[in-house]
């Protein structure tokens, strides 16, 4: 007889049989059944057979595990629908994600009001059949031969660069694809969703709450999807918008050539941007963006282009004006908030500008970050009338950091690394994820951070980013994306040893294995012909600048 422990509750069992018939024969889950569970803690669908000796606890939408299974669920679902309705020839794919919210478009189709409608139709029909999604494994060969049917290029090209002999492939009826990570257990699970039409294609939105009814489509900023839509549709058209078209320019010696057209086209925006500072006259310039995005590289080269366009920029450095530590803001655990635009000294901070634009010399603060002061050694800055300021930190985009000025006084740049590389047309590389492999690399190599304890603190990182810049990203003059097409495959000789060290760790272990999936998908690439600009060298290190 084997049992195990589930929510404190043993139950035996004697034969072969799923978590979920255990769950639905034991009411275990009350009322509601769960999405997912943790068995000895790691994740695992509940379409899995039960195993002697386990300890189980039920995951619900208030997990992040959960709400990634969701949604890869209801795009599987979605896909679906679209191929019902469209066609088999239809090339719908998900091209990206803004907060709940992921966008869908089919090649070479706009799609309708009437469209939308349809969709819905569908889609609920599909939720209300309750059809169990299917898990089956095949050899590459199989499994190729059952995509192929389907004209799935991207996940072929994906299998064909991959070490796998076996592949598991997901089933809703005789639909076929491959999705990377849990499925809820059948098509039920997936209720509360809503549709949007946008631009050419469609939003799939979820709820973004404990509740999952409770779906709301929040605004769709028009600056962050102008630069999605632009980003992943300019990998399109190099043909290098998916992991096996990437691998396949590596295996055919292309790197070099991909990295000098990559650093070229992005070297060509900051370039633009410069442009674009000077022609607005304005002598304040804020640059904010999130963890790891690049933004003290992009400083620097954005200072360059200053210099060559005879506008002399003075960079301040925002962390020298955090507010004494006895005055700094706490959070709900009695833990110095340093995220929080109450830990900034703004009234000297807008002091300090204001007198720099009146041309006065300037005592410009050290903050000394080891007894939480702020100390003046006697540096001073002076600036003169054709002469510019550069700030960069998290709270640049929002009004209240600079209540002396008319924000329109003010050219606000918004910089984040968007990934413009997807597994394939259904399964995306989060931009989050993306952030904390060069954050890894990063803290490692310049600052004696283990990558246990930069995951550790990689969730506070994200609360602080909500709170603090993403609100307000739609302030931005212009946005920046900092990601390269091909940073995966050589980040993933930076990071895998640390990641393969965690992966059987309690605390980040599910994050290690998971990274470790993604990176596995690359080929490996070496760093030569990276320019010593680059602002991938801020995280791997041998910058000609000073990033650390």
């Amino acid at each position: 007889m084997a049992q195990i422990n589930i929510n404190n509750n043993i139950i035996e069992f004697n034969e072969r049989i799923t978590y979920y018939d255990l769950i639905k024969r034991h009411n275990l889950g009350g009322e509601k059944m769960p999405f997912l569970l943790k068995s000895n803690g790691v994740v695992k669908e509940i379409r899995r057979h039960a195993k002697d000796g386990e300890n189980i606890e039920f995951l619900y939408y208030d997990n992040e595990v959960v709400k990634n299974a969701y949604m890869r669920t209801a795009t599987f679902m979605l896909l679906k629908v679209m191929r019902d309705i469209f066609g088999s020839d239809a090339k719908a794919g998900l091209k990206f994600r803004i907060k709940n919210a992921y966008y869908f478009e089919i090649d070479g189709k706009d799609i309708t009001g009437r469209d939308i409608e349809h969709i819905k139709e569908k889609f609920a029909e599909l939720s209300n059949q309750a059809i169990v999604i299917k898990k089956e494994t095949f050899t590459k060969k199989e499994a190729l031969d059952i995509i192929d049917k389907e004209e799935i290029e991207d996940v072929k090209l994906l299998f064909t660069y991959s070490y796998r002999p076996k592949v598991n492939l997901r089933f809703i009826g005789d639909y076929a694809r491959y999705i990377n990570g849990e499925v809820l257990y059948d098509t039920s699970f997936v209720k509360y969703v809503e549709f949007v039409q946008y631009y050419k294609g469609v939003f799939l939105v979820v709820s973004d709450t404990d509740d999952e009814k409770d779906v709301v489509v929040r605004e769709i900023g028009e600056k962050t999807f102008s630069t999605l839509n632009t980003s992943t549709d300019w990998a399109k058209k190099l043909n290098i918008n998916t992991i096996g078209k990437l691998n396949r320019e590596i295996a055919r010696n292309h790197f070099d050539d991909l990295v000098v057209m990559t650093e070229s086209y992005q070297d060509k925006q900051i370039g633009d941007i410069a442009e674009a500072v000077k022609a607005s006259g304005k002598r304040i310039v804020f640059i904010a963006g999130p963890s790891s995005s690049g933004k003290t590289s992009f400083s620097h080269r954005l200072m360059y282009h200053l210099h060559a366009l005879d506008v002399i920029p003075h960079p301040i450095a925002s962390d020298n004006f955090f507010k004494e530590r006895k005055d700094t803001p706490k959070d709900e655990k009695g833990e110095y908030d340093f995220e929080s635009i109450d830990a900034v000294d703004i009234e000297l901070l807008n002091k300090t500008i204001a007198d720099l634009l009146d041309g006065k010399e300037v005592q410009m603060p050290t903050f000394n970050f080891q007894v939480g002061i702020k100390e003046f050694h006697g540096n001073t800055l002076q600036i003169k009338d054709n002469e510019i300021i550069i700030l960069e930190g998290i709270h640049c985009l929002n009004p209240k950091l600079i209540p002396m000025f008319d924000p329109e006084d003010v050219f606000k740049i918004y910089i984040s690394a968007l990934t413009e590389v997807s597994i394939d047309n259904a399964n995306r590389i989060a931009t989050s994820d993306l952030r904390l492999i060069r954050r890894i690399v990063r803290d490692v190599r310049t600052r004696g951070v283990s990558a246990k304890d930069t995951m550790k603190r990689w969730p506070s990182v994200r609360r602080g980013e909500e709170i603090a810049i993403f609100p307000f990203q739609e302030n931005a003059d212009i946005y920046f994306n900092s990601a390269l097409i091909y940073e995966f495959s050589v980040l993933k000789n930076k990071v895998l040893a640390y990641l393969f060290d965690l992966s059987e760790d309690e605390e980040v272990g599910g994050v290690a294995r998971r990274l470790i999936k993604i990176l596995n998908y690359f080929l490996g690439a070496g760093v030569d012909a990276i320019p010593r600009h680059s602002i991938i060298r801020e995280f791997i290190g041998q910058s000609i600048m000073n990033v650390g």
